[in-house]
């Protein structure tokens, strides 16, 4: 059942990439492409009259309406401009006009009328919308392009809430545009999101509520379940290591903050609604099981559809009810999610320089850090990086997850991550250069030289950060840790 449909109108018209310009609103056209979640629709509108959207709008019944306006550049320097029609109307008529059309989510990337956004959505026409401050120059090209590439890659792969998808991309661009100045960190702008909704993260609150027919819904789990509390996932640490797009100003304990969180929070919308594929007993019980429990070896496919393998232990009138055990893996997992972490070099001690190969990211320098993570995480990780038809490590600058290059980059995403990195418009980056890009080959790393790599070429990776636990593997693949304690308490309702 189809629950979202996203009606885009973009100012630029259709056609290939000029290589002399950056469209910013070219992501919500590229990834309409891409497979979604089965209850997401898209149609794009390039460059249309306000008589053709109107149509649009009564025909499709949009949930969500995205407006992208055009960008335009001084010297590299690039900003949104308003949108307009083809037929040179702005979208104020459009706005001023939504109510009743069962839109619930207005998104105007661009200069707009702030203030008409903001009373459309007080007076109750859409129950969310997002738009830019008002400024004389318009939103910043490469960070709104950033920004509403996350959003839209978070909603169209996951359908997920437009608070947790608004959040997503704040973390994200917040990772690669916040700046140092005298005073500490600065920043960057950020549309605002007016909603009756908090802007926050998914979360274990976000888990589909279990159903369990004759029971008071009121009630806990663990006291409707005899055994309940003697659940817990068994899943054993790992290091693994990751590119991100960037510079050395990147390994930064501020700034990966905010990536940490939203690859947590890429993991929980990739777990909450996990389904059990198969179980088989395991022949041995680990120890630190409570007295009486077996343990079970699961086999889940995420929302997404990417394979893991954990091990649940817990009491054996609760490990054969195939609903109870799909329900607590997705509490355990989400749960465990939460415990993904950047390791950073202790103080004192210099981080790797960026490099660049033609065979990561399109040549965009790249710099390593270290994750920590459980085994499944990692497989995950791993899996999604590698389909080039995922949205999610693309949209957050992951460059390569242990030794896989994230597959499916644009050149529109290269040149976005290039202006991002670097910041220098289109001119520095024309997409003429980057129309032949090779296939991603092993990430082994680079050099530790800031210079080009030849065209295919895969460089050595560097060696360990300083305090973290070497992976022991050129490939810089994860690295099994012994076994975490049980996770405290139970599976939470």
């Amino acid at each position: 059942m189809v629950d979202i449909r996203v009606l885009a109108a973009v100012a630029t018209p259709g056609g290939p990439p000029d290589p002399s310009s950056f469209d910013p609103s070219n992501s919500i056209s590229e990834l309409a492409g891409k497979p979604h979640a089965c209850n997401v629709e898209v149609r794009v509108l390039a460059s249309p009259s306000s008589e053709e959207f109107q149509s649009a709008l009564s025909d499709f019944k949009p949930t969500v309406i995205y407006f992208g306006a055009k960008a335009v550049f001084d010297q590299n320097s690039g900003s949104l401009t308003a949108f307009t029609f083809k037929d040179g109307s702005t979208v104020d008529g459009v706005v001023g006009a939504l109510a009743g059309k069962g839109v619930q989510t207005l998104y105007v990337d661009g200069k707009a009328n702030f203030e008409a956004v903001k009373a459309a959505q007080s007076r109750g026409d859409v129950a969310h919308a997002i738009a830019w401050p008002a400024s004389e120059s318009g939103p910043p090209t490469p960070l709104s392009a950033q920004f509403s590439r996350t959003f839209f890659a978070t909603l169209l792969a996951y359908g997920a809430p437009v608070n947790e998808c608004y959040t997503m991309a704040s973390h994200v661009v917040q990772t690669w545009c916040t700046t140092t100045g005298p005073d500490g960190h600065v920043v960057p702008p950020l549309p605002v999101l007016l909603s009756p909704l908090k802007a926050e993260l998914p979360d274990n609150n976000s888990i589909p509520a279990l159903d369990l027919p004759g029971t008071d819904p009121t009630q806990s789990i663990a006291s409707l379940v005899p055994g309940w509390s003697d659940l817990r996932l068994l899943a054993p640490r790992a290091e693994v290591r990751l590119l991100l797009a960037g510079g050395a100003s990147l390994i930064d304990s501020h700034r990966l903050t905010f990536l940490g969180e939203a690859l947590r929070a890429l993991l929980i919308m990739e777990t909450r609604s996990a389904s059990l594929v198969s179980t088989s007993s395991c022949s041995k019980v680990p120890v630190n099981l409570a007295s009486g429990c077996a343990a079970v070896r699961c086999e889940v496919k995420t929302a997404s559809g990417r394979p893991a393998v954990v091990v649940l232990g817990g009491q054996p009138s609760v490990l054969k009810d195939v609903k109870l055990v799909e329900h607590a893996l997705r509490m355990t997992l989400v749960s465990d999610s939460q415990s993904l972490q950047f390791r950073l070099p202790p103080p004192g001690v210099s981080v790797p320089p960026p490099r660049m190969s033609a065979a990561i990211a399109g040549g965009c320098p790249v710099v390593d850090t270290l994750v920590l993570s459980s085994v499944w995480a990692v497989q995950v990780l791993r899996a999604l990086c590698e389909d080039a038809a995922s949205l999610g490590l693309i949209s957050m600058g992951v460059a390569a997850v242990g030794a896989s290059a994230t597959a499916g980059l644009s050149p529109a995403d290269v040149q976005r991550l290039k202006m991002l990195v670097s910041g220098d418009g289109p001119s520095e980056h024309p997409l003429a250069a980057l129309m032949a890009m090779p296939e991603p080959a092993d990430a082994g790393g680079a050099s530790g030289k800031e210079t080009k790599e030849e065209p295919g070429e895969v460089p050595p990776a560097p060696p360990p950060l300083a305090g973290t636990t070497p992976s022991g593997a050129d490939d810089a693949d994860e690295a099994a840790a012994p076994p975490p304690p049980p996770l405290s308490g139970a599976p939470s309702p």
